[in-house]
């Protein structure tokens, strides 16, 4: 009898588990943002083509935005329910972690569609993620006024490409060599789990992956010699699954001295071979024939708006109400236009001492960089002929925007560029860790 009753209490404990179980299984997962933003997921995919889930909801919908949308090649896409407080958009992202946390990769893209007011049905697409693991961990990160935030709680998914069958890279021992015409890049290391030089707020662990970089070290030579006119710029980072990434390339500085150079983010670094293609572009050297100087560039009085127009009224869509250049040019087989500057009050009241900025835009056609080629502002100066300081730039699409803080009133800008290619080298490289 006894047997029979702790039978029956074992029975009754594991269907228990297993209702439980099933609960957690079929119940949503869901992230609440610091603003009280509601982030439910509602699905994943992996293909081409990507068709907005039907949200069930009460009240009046709006509808608007795209039914569907398509990418290139097979692509995870995560479906996210953002639930926010009337207009209140939250700015988040989503980063794929694998389950030991060696990195993470930020996601790029998204696709939105409204479904009422407060609420939007997000693709987020991933073209990162640990494509050999079973699980992925997506973690949010969102942005406010306390900077950047991890969110609480993670969504777990399955991994829809586990499966497939990846080739493995073989790797070339460091030092290697590499080369693009007379420039010569010697790789002796790349250290995936670098911790950033530059702590990206309280509200993300110093050892999460969010903190950390890829940091490399390099030697660069131009016909025999060592050079230091060389710096790299920009690199695309792939691996054998499939996986891509691009970013910036930084240098890290230690007691105001140059140390090194680190970018962000990596892939995983358990994988056999990365694939590092490095562009590297020059800070001095130029030929007379990749310079162009402008100078008593007069400066109006206007808005940032007013900047930002440049870009809007002289496009293919608007060239009806296109802008005048104040010079134009053409350099390395790009054809160059320069803008009257544009000086305006800046967002910060202490920015620049009277928190003036000074834009000067330059439109290119074709987008240089589509062809290898860097714009670099050399050097920028008033009618005093004082520099005026960099406060950081935007581009795009052949657009570009430059900032300078200038507290005082100026009539006009002197400006010198240089329009130059770049050089770019590819290594096939094991990753090391700390």
């Amino acid at each position: 009898m006894k047997k029979i009753i702790l039978w029956s209490a074992v029975s009754v404990l594991i269907a228990g588990i297993a209702v439980a179980t099933l609960w957690w299984l079929r119940s949503p997962q869901v992230i609440t943002l610091k603003d009280g933003s509601k982030l439910t997921l509602l699905g994943v995919e992996y293909g081409k083509h990507h068709k907005f889930p039907t949200v069930k909801t009460t009240g009046r919908r709006v509808g608007g935005g795209p039914s569907s949308f398509d990418t290139i090649n097979d692509t995870l896409v995560v479906w996210i329910l953002n639930e926010h407080k009337g207009n209140q958009w939250g700015n988040f992202q989503v980063l794929a972690y694998d389950q030991e946390a060696t990195a993470c990769v930020t996601s790029q893209f998204s696709n939105s569609r409204q479904i009422k007011t407060g609420m939007e049905l997000m693709g987020v697409r991933l073209d990162a993620f640990p494509r050999r693991d079973r699980k992925i961990y997506l973690h949010i990160m969102s942005y406010g006024q306390r900077g950047e935030q991890l969110a609480k709680g993670q969504f777990v998914i399955s991994n829809p490409a586990r499966g497939k069958t990846f080739s493995h890279w073989t790797p070339d021992p460091l030092p290697d060599t590499q080369s693009d015409g007379d420039l010569d890049v010697t790789l002796d290391k790349l250290l995936a789990d670098a911790p950033s030089p530059y702590n990206r707020g309280n509200g993300i662990p110093r050892n999460d992956p969010a903190n950390k970089t890829v940091q490399i070290d390099f030697d660069a030579q131009q016909k025999g010699q060592s050079v230091t006119n060389w710096r790299p710029v920009q690199v695309e980072t792939t691996d054998a699954t499939g996986n891509y990434v691009k970013g910036w390339i930084n240098q890290n500085y230690q007691n105001g001295q140059p140390v090194g150079y680190f970018f962000q983010p990596g892939l995983w670094p358990n994988e056999p071979a990365w694939k590092v293609r490095l562009e590297f572009s020059r800070t001095s050297g130029f030929n007379d024939d990749e310079l162009w100087s402008v100078t008593n560039i007069p400066v109006n009085a206007g808005s940032q708006q007013d900047a930002q127009s440049y870009w809007v009224w002289n496009n293919q869509m608007n060239q009806g109400r296109a802008k005048a250049a104040f010079a134009e040019t053409t350099i390395n087989g790009v054809h160059v236009k320069l803008f009257p500057a544009i000086q305006y009050a800046g967002q910060n009241p202490g920015f620049g001492g009277g928190g003036k900025v000074v834009s000067i835009v330059f439109q290119t056609d074709p987008d240089p960089e589509s062809s290898g080629i860097r714009l670099t502002p050399l050097t920028v100066t008033d009618d005093q002929g004082r520099t005026l300081n960099d406060q950081g730039a935007s581009w795009g699409g052949g657009n570009y925007q430059y900032q300078f803080a200038e507290p005082r009133d100026i009539q006009s800008v002197n400006v010198t560029i240089a329009l130059h290619k770049s050089r770019f080298v590819e290594f096939t490289v094991k990753p090391s860790k700390q």
